[in-house]
């Protein structure tokens, strides 16, 4: 059984760098309907990456299409946050927006603290937990076997510090989840209303449109409450946005 799932595993491989190649392929000889098709034929087989994302946005940007090119160079970026050509054509897919929203000032000390914590993965960060707690063990077991008093000593004092550092990996790990869990959306509608309450009688605060990253801040029924990069707060239907998950 194991044989044959393996077997199964590698011609599926096989299968999906195939159609990747084909659609590269689709993408440099300027046919990029057919080469999105080739893309989103792997994401149905549930892979994903920031590869694939990346090609896939390029793909809807020489097609002009806003909303499906901030989408999916957001997917990119959110696998590879450190990436430079992501980061430069994001900003060029920003740049297509109708809407100019500034950003709220970030100071040193958080731009500084995402920066760390986008190092590592959320599963990165736990795997390094793992690993300082092994060691931290191993070091403490090391110390109550040796009887050499500096060797003591010397494990004792690193089975301390390994310790801390494990206990300062909980919490660097909690932060990522933190990070991970805010749920952000692109407005897919060409222009949308927003509203001050969720509902149509209420003030009607300003218009959206296509391509608009916000970040979802809570739900009732088919309204949304949103929140602007500059801050600013508003409702709007569920059925105008894609959530970036």
């Amino acid at each position: 059984m194991k044989i044959f799932l393996l077997i199964f595993y590698l011609i599926s491989n096989q299968d999906l760098d195939s159609i990747f190649q084909r659609s590269n392929e689709f993408y440099i000889n300027g046919e990029y309907n057919l080469a999105i098709e080739g893309y989103k034929e792997i994401l149905k087989y549930g892979y994903e990456s920031s590869e694939l994302y990346f090609n896939l946005a390029n793909s809807y940007y020489k097609l002009n299409n806003i909303p499906e090119t901030n989408f999916y160079f957001e997917k990119a970026k959110s696998k590879s946050p450190n990436d430079e050509d992501i980061l430069v054509n994001l900003s060029y897919a920003q740049n297509l927006r109708i809407d100019k929203i500034e950003k709220l000032p970030v100071s040193q000390i958080q731009s500084l603290k995402i920066r760390y914590l986008n190092l590592f993965s959320e599963k990165g960060w736990s795997i390094l937990f793992i690993v300082f707690i092994w060691l931290s063990s191993i070091t403490f077991g090391c110390f109550i076997l040796i009887k050499n008093s500096n060797l003591k000593r010397l494990f004792f004092t690193s089975s301390i510090v390994l310790f801390l550092m494990s206990g300062f990996l909980v919490v660097v790990n909690m932060e990522k989840k933190e990070l991970l869990n805010e749920e952000f959306a692109i407005i897919f509608d060409k222009e949308i209303e927003v509203w001050s309450e969720p509902n149509k009688i209420s003030e009607l605060k300003f218009l959206l449109h296509e391509g608009t990253k916000v970040k979802k801040i809570d739900t009732i029924q088919d309204w949304v409450n949103i929140q602007l990069e500059n801050g600013t707060l508003g409702w709007i239907q569920s059925s105008s946005i894609r959530i970036l998950d």
